[in-house]
């Protein structure tokens, strides 16, 4: 099912590409929304499912106060700190009265973006706030997901920008949000298992 879907969706890029390529086109190219989102807890569970299967040791870097420490943590361990991307769950249909889906081709950054915006005022029980789906417009796979979560704790409300990079890398960056509309960021955690990459590049 999982692979159906994302090769459902390769051929909807392709096809799209293809007819936007017939006609000049400014570098974002929009393209219709439709009423079903592309399931983005489904693709990462699929992630961590390979993940599971490397050989490989991932790597742990925390940044507090522009201070980073790095570990080695056993995937055993990682495992339940990657929850956050999984809540609440993201499929095709369950936030489409909550969220419209707009689709454009970036030149800038040759990926075809999938972003999702709230339509109305989100009810204080769902908490997410937004989310992106970068595609690579040759290949039709997914480069990035890139999620942004309001949650409450100890009275205080944070927001949690989740950055996944397709086989390479996770991140969580979690930002106070003060009284008065400031904003401070708290803490960085970014873990790789693909170190060809820099944990740096968004």
């Amino acid at each position: 099912m999982k692979k159906y879907c994302i090769t459902a969706l390769s051929i909807f890029i392709l096809q799209s590409c293809s007819h936007s390529n017939k006609r000049t086109a400014p570098p974002r190219d929009t393209i219709a929304a439709t009423d079903s989102f592309f399931p983005v807890t489904s693709f990462i569970k699929g992630q961590i499912i390979t993940l599971g299967s490397l050989p490989v040791t991932p790597l742990q870097l925390t940044t507090i106060n522009e201070k980073t420490d790095s570990l080695w943590i056993p995937k055993k361990e990682l495992m339940p700190l990657l929850l956050p991307f999984l809540t609440p769950v993201i499929n095709e249909t369950n936030f489409t009265k909550y969220f419209k889906e707009t689709k454009f081709k970036d030149q800038t950054i040759n990926a075809i973006t999938f972003t999702y915006d709230p339509i109305n005022i989100i009810p204080d029980s769902i908490t997410l706030r937004r989310w992106d789906v970068y595609i690579d417009p040759e290949t039709g796979n997914v480069i990035k997901v890139f999620i942004v979560k309001n949650i409450k704790e100890y009275n205080q409300i944070f927001t949690q920008q989740l950055t996944w990079k397709a086989n390479k890398l996770a991140k969580i960056t979690t930002i106070l949000n003060k009284p008065g509309g400031d904003s401070e960021l708290i803490k960085e955690v970014v873990f790789i298992w693909d170190f060809a990459d820099s944990p740096n590049r968004q």
